[in-house]
């Protein structure tokens, strides 16, 4: 173990914390799905009667580097702009749940327990060292794990394979991409670094939101749409090609592509819409979609839900988490897990 790694263990068990930490993290730079793996661990210690609070960094957010709370549980209260895509999707989408940001992570747990969290889920925090936390769920790219292969900058892993050694357990993520054969390799490779259990997940097209009227739609009301389809990913490919497959018809997609976390402006739009009420629909993803004003486009304006679907093992996987809880019991549930 490098004498880094050994600071940074020394520091963490020295660390206290205001309630139990769960973190979602990843060896790599962004593309493995964290922000609909936050949100299905949320809701499932939701189920069991846990009031859970989400911590994240707010990356991009004017507001990240002092903190402040982005959802009390019952509205949200700031933009994209101010905390960034993911906080507020999360804010949107957890009802009940607790959501600060702060680049100092300490500080968003604290503002989840003022405001009644005995649960906190760490977004991205696997590198986080000084937050101890009772379980490290690490995300890899089925496909992918270790992206080239190359530490950062050159690459995109955040630290050496040996870190999974502090990993509770690993989620391959997007496992319906790679064949059997690239599955089985990489769950070998892997291998070689930990021994904690590996579960299989992949994303699923839940529903479709209509951005202005805030309606949600089924997935067949895509069928024979025509579209146009923008998105601001580490991999835009695969939205489009997911678009392409629920509408059953070409699609059409900027001529000069936006990456992750891209801050949507009105020009970034007006080049390829038609500017006619009733013209073409656009649709993008939920984290792009909270980041553009309705008023910048005539056309309607959706969003594609996606979810995270587990393989197999969801009940393995809530019952690892659990015993890691043992210690900590829901007031409001205490036998929830046994």
């Amino acid at each position: 173990m490098s004498r880094r790694r050994e600071n940074n263990l020394a520091r963490q068990q020295r660390e206290t914390a205001p309630c139990p930490i769960i973190s979602v993290g990843n060896l790599t730079t962004g593309g493995t799905g964290k922000t609909p793996t936050v949100q299905w661990l949320v809701r499932q210690l939701q189920r069991f009667g846990w009031k859970v609070g989400v911590a994240a960094r707010g990356y991009g957010g004017t507001h990240s580097e002092r903190g402040n709370l982005v959802s009390d549980g019952q509205k949200t209260l700031l933009t994209a702009v101010e905390a960034g895509d993911e906080a507020v999707l999360h804010a949107r989408n957890l009802p009940g749940a607790i959501v600060a940001i702060a680049q100092n992570r300490h500080l968003a747990v604290d503002l989840c327990v003022q405001h009644g969290a005995q649960v906190v889920v760490l977004d991205d925090g696997f590198q986080f060292w000084s937050l101890p936390r009772v379980f490290d769920l690490v995300l890899l790219d089925a496909k992918r794990p270790w992206g080239n292969g190359r530490l950062l900058p050159l690459g995109r892993l955040r630290e050496e394979r040996a870190a999974l050694a502090r990993a509770s357990a690993i989620l391959l993520t997007r496992a319906d991409r790679p064949t059997m054969e690239e599955l089985d390799y990489n769950r070998r490779e892997i291998r070689l670094w930990t021994k904690v259990p590996i579960f299989e997940a992949f994303h699923a097209p839940l529903d479709v939101r209509d951005e202005k009227s805030g309606a949600r739609l089924p997935l067949t009301s895509l069928k024979n749409q025509d579209v146009r389809a923008f998105a601001g990913l580490a991999d835009n490919t695969q939205f489009y090609k997911l678009v392409r497959e629920l509408t059953g018809r070409p699609v059409d997609t900027p001529l000069r592509e936006r990456g992750d976390h891209h801050k949507w402006k009105k020009r970034d739009l007006y080049q390829w819409t038609s500017g006619r009420i009733g013209g073409t629909p656009l649709i993008t993803t939920e984290k792009d979609a909270v980041k553009i004003d309705h008023s910048w486009v005539n056309e309607q304006l959706l969003s594609l839900r996606i979810a995270l679907r587990l393989r197999d093992g969801e009940d393995d996987l809530m019952e690892l988490i659990s015993q890691s809880l043992r210690d900590y019991p829901s007031p409001r549930q205490e036998n929830a897990f046994d």
